[in-house]
């Protein structure tokens, strides 16, 4: 008889997977404590494990950064960014700074990246996600399909800077591309919708191939897929990963915590749940900076409780950017396989085929909220090397099948914005 597991698409007893990726932008301490006491809280929040970013080096007066904008010296917010990061409440840098109005010195950006990079390799700070910022001036940032001047990867420009991103422990680039419909789901047929802006795409990119701009082509993965290997100018691999926005208009604008209305909308959570797939949203969580009587409005505070309940219900599983998009790398990498020995089912992890560095053995981090369906949870271990890992035992879900599995990431801790 063989035997029969199977790795599920989510942790446990999830269908879907979200994360809130929210851009620093004109954020300052006060609002940054105040946004994620709400969030991240269940005292008077919603209690979801939710990350944000930083900036090396403000422009702004009060933009929550390391350095002020002399780019040497330690902002008031510099131990708080420290603390934060190892607390889980910042995984991602929003770029080296915020240079929307002029493009930066190239001295001055090497020296800000240089700066950082030494301090947070001394401290042990790693930050596991870039997210590129704003204007065409923002030469810093990693390439993207349709911006020419981000100049940061290229080894023959004055602003290049990627060469320090590793010491970051940076693994995941948002490549500047957006989508509004969810991605990566179980491979499932496509709606219309999707089918229709995939043929649309098909036209585009002929057209700018005979035009002469063929480096401005869509793939259809880009479509429906969150993330995929990228070759930076330089060499680098890393992965680039693709963001959420959806407005009532149906058409762009600049997502804020007063536009979750629309990007959490019941009927995007529906869509994300029937796709089964990922949402990874595109929001800046310090705007509109005017607080006015409430952070998020009746209409953007009831959007996040009913995430909340899809997530304490078991549907979707709201979780860091970084850590989501470890385990969703590891879920479509990892190399295992099923075996009996005696009475036992036996799992064994053989290497994480990982697209940026090849096959390797796993890190234990890396394997968090990895699940099996398996028709013997009961007897059913999991291994990796010789090592028999602690695994929970499931009962069947929503698809009538058992599993077992290891336990999600811890969510970021919430001391620092409850002093």
């Amino acid at each position: 008889m063989a035997i029969q597991v199977r790795l599920r698409p989510f942790p446990y007893p999830y269908k879907a997977a979200l994360a809130l990726c929210s851009d620093i932008d004109g954020c300052d301490r006060q609002t940054f404590v105040e946004v994620h006491r709400f969030l991240n809280t269940k005292e008077g929040g919603v209690g979801l494990p939710v990350s944000d970013s930083f900036f090396a080096v403000g422009r702004e007066r009060g933009q929550m950064a390391f350095f002020l904008p002399d780019g040497s010296t330690h902002s008031p917010d510099a131990g708080f960014i420290r603390g934060a990061i190892r607390d889980g409440l910042i995984d991602s840098i929003h770029s080296w700074g915020d240079f929307n109005t002029a493009p930066p010195q190239p001295q001055f950006l090497r020296s800000v990246a240089e700066r950082l990079t030494g301090e947070f390799c001394d401290l042990d700070l790693k930050v596991k996600v870039w997210i590129n910022h704003g204007s065409p001036n923002n030469r810093q940032n990693l390439k993207a399909r349709l911006q020419p001047a981000y100049k940061g990867d290229d080894p023959q420009s004055p602003y290049y800077t990627s060469d320090l991103i590793h010491g970051l422990g940076i693994k995941f680039y948002w490549w500047s591309e957006v989508l509004p419909w969810p991605l990566s789901g179980r491979l499932k047929r496509q709606s219309p919708r999707v089918c229709a802006r995939l043929g649309v795409n098909v036209l585009k990119n002929t057209i700018k191939s005979l035009t002469g701009r063929k480096n401005q082509a869509r793939k259809a993965s880009q479509l429906t897929g969150l993330g995929q290997p990228v070759i930076l100018c330089d060499g680098t691999q890393i992965i680039g990963f693709t963001r959420f926005n959806r407005c009532s208009q149906g058409v762009w604008s600049l997502p804020t915590r007063h536009t979750l209305r629309y990007s959490l909308s019941p009927r995007v959570l529906n869509e994300l749940l029937e796709k089964e797939g990922y949402l990874i949203l595109y929001t800046h969580l310090g705007l509109p900076r005017e607080h006015g009587d409430k952070l998020f409005p009746g209409p953007d505070e009831e959007a996040l409780f009913g995430l909340a309940r899809h997530y304490n219900n078991g549907d979707i599983w709201v979780a860091p950017t970084g850590h989501l998009l470890t385990y969703w790398l590891v879920n479509r990498h990892l190399a295992w396989q099923a075996f009996q020995e005696g009475k036992q089912t036996v799992i064994n992890l053989q290497s994480l085929n990982d697209p940026l560095n090849g096959p390797r053995l796993p890190l234990e981090n890396e394997l968090s909220g990895l699940c099996f369906y398996t028709s013997k949870p009961n007897e059913t271990i999991i291994r990796i090397g010789n090592r028999e890992l602690s695994v929970n035992i499931y009962p069947p879900d929503h698809s009538g099948q058992a599993s077992v599995g290891l336990d999600t990431a811890p969510p970021p801790r919430t001391d620092l914005i409850e002093e």
